[in-house]
């Protein structure tokens, strides 16, 4: 068996939880637009409002995340 780790997808989160970013399943250009914003591998991110779009707190700024981007990242509950 393989040392990745089994991650939930940040839709999966309830306001209020912190999680680590693990993986990010997206098109290139998705990648790195999420990537422009901070959304990297090992990147702490908090939901804040849960819903389409969520609102999340990464870093000191807070983003609106819709459905497709929320499962496309992969994190770890912190």
């Amino acid at each position: 068996m393989n040392d990745v780790a089994v991650c939930d997808r940040l839709s999966s989160l309830k306001s209020g939880e912190a999680a680590a970013i693990v993986s990010i399943a997206a098109s290139q250009a998705s990648a790195k637009r999420l990537a422009d914003m901070g959304f990297v591998r090992g990147a702490l991110v908090e939901m804040i409002r849960t819903g389409k779009p969520c609102l999340v707190r990464i870093g000191s700024t807070c983003v609106g995340l819709g459905a497709d981007h929320q499962r496309s990242i992969g994190v770890q509950r912190t």
